[in-house]
């Protein structure tokens, strides 16, 4: 099914409620559609790792998604991590979250981030990390909303030159 095809400009108390559950094997290609329409990058093998490690490894990884009128409309995925990086407690982060575009500021993104929480509140987690690109302003606005603030870790990085050996 072409995600991309479907549209609607109707609220989401016009078209019905938001189901959010499990992702499947099935919803992978509109998982990578809704990713790639959001990075411009098209990841399918980067998808299929994550929902092998949801059913393989379900300790490690949520992964969800939301429908609205069987239209997968967003979804997300976090690991949990239990003493890496040096934090003690245990923690999640997420790895991806989307929303197709017709479906944006129409509550798709509270009730995945909502979900996320209640299943790792039952699992004990109460830290939820992750990155965002300094000037996605819109991205940025959206997890300020949930609640998200900067953190007191740093996230370092370094270029690597491949063309020069270093010393």
């Amino acid at each position: 099914m072409s995600v991309e095809g479907r549209t609607s400009s109707r609220s989401l108390e016009q078209v019905g409620k938001i189901i959010v559950r499990s992702m499947r094997e099935e919803d992978l290609d509109a998982v990578v559609a809704i990713d790639a329409a959001a990075t411009g990058r098209h990841r399918p093998h980067y998808f299929r790792r994550m929902l092998e490690r949801t059913v393989k490894e379900a300790d490690f990884q949520i992964s969800l998604v939301a429908e609205v009128e069987g239209v997968i409309a967003g979804c997300v995925i976090a690991t949990l991590f239990y003493g890496e990086y040096g934090v003690m407690e245990p923690a999640a982060s997420i790895d991806a979250v989307g929303v197709l575009k017709e479906y944006r500021r129409q509550h798709v993104g509270r009730a995945l981030m909502r979900q996320l929480r209640l299943n790792l509140s039952a699992l004990r987690i109460e830290t939820i990390r992750t990155e965002v690109p300094w000037d996605d302003f819109e991205l940025l606005r959206f997890f300020k909303g949930e609640g998200f603030a900067p953190g007191t870790r740093i996230c370092l990085e370094r270029s690597i030159d491949l063309t020069r050996p270093e010393s």
